[in-house]
């Protein structure tokens, strides 16, 4: 006689070897399921996502989702920027953006180096540093 964990087990198992053994079914019945559940699973997933970037927004905002240098508080409009730049070449080295970004913070708990600021202050420290060909022409 198994044991309740036992059982788990060996229903785990013979469920993945299920799944192995009919690829096919196994992808049908997902599409169906997928198909039937759409508008829930893809709403739950954006509000998975607006979570994920308001938890983040405001840990690098000082517990509050605002841009640190001018107050600015439309989520939609706030983002997170690398303190001593070089975003573009960490996001590369990761192998994420977005969201995914947003993802690799949290679970890395939060490192050290990050602000939340909004996108007419992000552009105007990327023109003050010029780190854009635009930045670099007003100067």
């Amino acid at each position: 006689m198994m044991n309740t964990e036992q059982l788990t087990e060996y229903n785990r198992e013979y469920q993945k070897r299920w799944r192995q053994e009919r690829p096919e079914i196994f992808r049908a019945i997902c599409r169906r399921s997928y198909l039937k559940h759409r508008d829930r699973i893809l709403r739950d997933a954006r509000k998975k996502r607006s979570e994920v970037k308001l938890a983040v927004l405001k840990h690098y905002g000082k517990e509050k989702a605002t841009c640190v240098h001018c107050g600015f508080d439309d989520v939609k409009a706030l983002s997170i920027d690398h303190i001593d730049g070089g975003g573009t070449q960490h996001a590369k080295i990761l192998g994420v953006s977005g969201m995914g970004f947003y993802r690799w913070l949290q679970k890395h708990n939060y490192p050290s180096g990050y602000q939340t600021l909004c996108m007419n202050c992000q552009w105007i420290k990327k023109c003050d540093k010029k780190e854009t060909r635009i930045g670099r022409m007003l100067i």
